[in-house]
């Protein structure tokens, strides 16, 4: 039986990511702060005038993509098609946006080759287990590093990892085009397989969370692939795992996403649509039927790129 579950249940697990930021308002100023105000109002109009002219644009407080659209004389459409946005309803702050040109979308960036990923040799090790973890096969390792017996690796060698292979037609274009990212893939599979989670849904919700990137910090401190917030980071590991993942580890990142997520679905019937919510803001509002209407377009959006999958 599972333990009763803490702190991400009973409080929201919001992420600031993905929440509109409310605007700040200012007291009036008045006589001789009048001046100093002025002057702070030129600055911003400058700010903006060199944004504008280098045509990107960085979210500001209280920003929505129609309030940029109008400020820039574009369409929400063209701004959506420049970002390569999932969801028109969810801007960061603190975001840089493509300000594509009036009637039309901006160009697209030219791609760049990407250096060719390594893999150093542990003590254990063997070829099968590498190819494994990377998405790929011995025969292409062996390949790629011109190795007369794949049965013998050192430890310590520096081993170059070919390119992965994704299934045609799975994920999201913006995925197969990054062989880096596209090496997560045979992780999301172990762990759901692990946990018993539909691998789809994880894949889906690291795409839709943070594009499956490691890096992404929200402001709030929601970190990496799965966007974990520490609360959850501490939930999982002490009560659920009983060990030490570290989030800023890819893979200890996806395992705990997916382990949290098989929580969820306990807790929810087996309700994927019930689940996401709770990942996204907390379980026990969701289970009161006290979803968010942000919330709810967060599980529309995870569960567009799921048919991708």
């Amino acid at each position: 039986m599972q333990a009763r579950p803490t702190a991400p249940f009973t409080a929201p697990h919001l992420r600031a990511t993905h929440l509109r930021v409310r605007q700040l308002r200012s007291p009036q100023l008045k006589g001789p702060r009048l001046k100093s105000t002025a002057t702070l109002l030129v600055v911003g109009v400058l700010a903006l005038a060199g944004q504008a002219a280098a045509r990107s644009y960085s979210v500001q407080q209280g920003d929505t993509l129609s309030a940029i659209s109008r400020r820039f004389g574009v369409s929400v459409a063209d701004l959506v098609a420049a970002n390569g946005l999932a969801d028109p309803n969810h801007i960061r702050y603190g975001a840089t946006l493509k300000i594509p040109a009036p009637g039309g979308a901006a160009p697209a960036p030219v791609a760049t080759a990407a250096a060719p990923a390594t893999h150093v040799v542990q003590p254990g090790e063997h070829l099968g287990g590498i190819a494994s973890s990377h998405g790929t096969t011995v025969a292409a390792i062996a390949s790629a590093n011109g190795l007369a017996n794949p049965n013998l690796v050192v430890a310590g060698a520096r081993l170059v990892l070919p390119s992965p292979q994704a299934p045609v037609g799975q994920g999201p274009k913006e995925l197969q085009a990054r062989p880096d990212r596209l090496r997560l893939a045979p992780r999301f599979d172990h762990w759901a397989r692990v946990y018993g989670v539909p691998a789809d849904l994880m894949k889906a919700m690291g795409w839709y969370e943070s594009g499956w990137q490691n890096d992404v910090v929200s402001v709030t401190g929601a970190r990496g692939i799965g966007q974990l917030m520490p609360a959850t980071v501490v939930f999982v590991n002490e009560q659920l795992l009983h060990t030490k993942l570290d989030p800023r580890r890819p893979d200890d990142n996806i395992r705990m996403s997916t382990r949290f997520m098989r929580t969820l679905l306990d807790g929810t019937g087996g309700r994927v649509d019930l689940a996401l919510s709770a990942y996204y803001q907390g379980l026990k509002p969701t289970l009161e039927g006290r979803i968010l209407e942000e919330t709810k377009r967060y599980v529309a959006g995870v569960l567009s790129f799921r048919a991708s999958f």
